[in-house]
């Protein structure tokens, strides 16, 4: 017995029962049936969601088992069917639909025939809607692909996610051959590596519907990106679009960089050295380590514009900042224009003695330089007067003290150099 012959049998006798006519889908959920072929199949050959397919062959397989008398179910369509129809050649339809008369016959084979025409203007519509859809995924910028839940068998939960499409930019953000992504590949793993979380998040979107709405970074081979993520439920699925996001993020982080920049000496700023300021002081407040900071002033700067001109200052600024990052050179230190001609010098983790072998290697390598300083009632060089302060943060007590501690400590170290 031919599929055909299984159609014709099933058409003739919902016609005879209800007077309804087989849906596209209907007959591709039969097809499915006799060619032992899953209802994803079907879904993707129409374009249609897995659930809704199954709500179709749900209600199918009912109506079919009220009609035929026998329960009918996806796996025994085609033993009943082949039962059936040896009946059904015996014996004629009732009467009642008249077409086992000539005439009536002949009407019946016409509507087939029309409906066949249908049938297949139908699917040429659908075959150009599927070639101009797949144009569009295949010239679209952004990654869009549609993934189908892997379910375990005994309990229902998802294990896994398989892709049913993906376009060209997708494959580019997995890094993987055409071949590689077929429908029985298993996607837990590469979604791991790609976002750890990554795998329960889609889960989730499957389970309670809601989308999903992300920012992911990938680094592969020290090259960073940066995606913009959309997930949507779909079926027992979910559609999947990606888009490249590096450039507008790494401008971004520029732009950070560059507020956070003093323009002049290129090191912290003020903005900067308040937010890390608080930073460490929170950490080693949990932590019950000490924190030091050094305030460095250039003794006499605003005579040393004066004399010389600002251009020079700047130059004379930008040395300074150079020696002060080259002597608090580990990568927790952080090095600050404080204001004008002043500088700022975060010591984390750092006790009293070990700031004052810091303040110590900046006067030594600014004494190096020799800037001359013809005003300066200390020195004929450019010199600094170093403010050294170190505190264990505690909970009862604000950074600025550390702060006013620094700033006490440098107009005492002035007051004495001015004497």
């Amino acid at each position: 017995m031919y599929f055909e012959q299984a159609l014709e049998f099933i058409e003739a006798a919902l016609y005879t029962k209800t007077s309804k006519k087989l849906t596209l889908v209907e007959k591709e959920i039969l097809k499915a049936a006799w060619e032992n072929q899953t209802y994803t199949t079907v879904a993707t050959n129409l374009y249609l969601s897995v659930g809704h397919v199954k709500d179709v062959a749900y209600k199918l397989w009912q109506q079919l088992s009220d009609i035929l008398g026998e329960k009918v179910t996806k796996p025994n369509l085609r033993l009943l069917l082949a039962k059936l129809t040896v009946a059904y050649h015996t014996y004629p339809l009732p009467n009642n639909t008249e077409i086992s008369s000539h005439e009536n016959f002949k009407d019946y084979i016409s509507q087939l025939q029309k409906e066949i025409e249908e049938l297949k203007q139908t699917k040429e519509i659908l075959y150009q809607s599927r070639a101009f859809l797949e144009s569009v995924l295949n010239s679209s910028l952004d990654g869009i692909a549609a993934m189908q839940a892997v379910r375990d068998i005994s309990s229902g939960d998802i294990i896994d996610f398989s892709f049913l499409m993906a376009n060209p930019v997708i494959k580019q953000v997995f890094e993987r051959k055409k071949e590689d992504l077929k429908g029985n590949l298993q996607l837990k793993k590469l979604l791991e590596k790609f976002t750890p979380g990554l795998f329960d998040l889609f889960v989730q979107v499957v389970e309670t519907g809601e989308p999903l709405t992300q920012e992911l970074d990938y680094e592969n081979d020290n090259i960073q990106k940066w995606y913009h993520l959309i997930a949507v439920k779909l079926g027992d699925g979910i559609s999947l679009t990606m888009r490249d996001i590096t450039q507008r993020k790494l401008l971004e982080l520029e732009l950070t960089r560059q507020a956070r920049i003093d323009n002049l000496t290129n090191i912290a700023n003020r903005r900067r050295f308040d937010e890390y300021l608080l930073q460490e002081w929170q950490r080693y407040k949990r932590e019950e380590k000490p924190l030091s900071l050094i305030l460095c002033d250039i003794d006499y700067f605003e005579l040393y514009n004066n004399i010389y001109g600002h251009k020079m200052g700047d130059e004379c600024l930008i040395k300074v900042a150079q020696v002060i990052t080259h002597a608090a050179k580990r990568a927790i230190d952080l090095v600050a224009r404080y204001r004008g001609g002043q500088f700022a010098v975060i010591l984390p983790n750092t006790d009293a003695n070990g700031a004052l072998h810091v303040r110590q290697l900046i006067c030594s390598e600014i004494e190096k330089l020799k800037i001359p300083h013809a005003q300066s009632q200390v020195s004929e060089y450019v010199t600094l007067s170093l403010g050294v302060a170190n505190m264990l943060p505690t909970e009862n007590v604000l950074q600025e003290a550390l702060i006013v501690a620094a700033q006490k400590a440098l107009e005492r170290v002035k007051q004495k150099r001015g004497k």
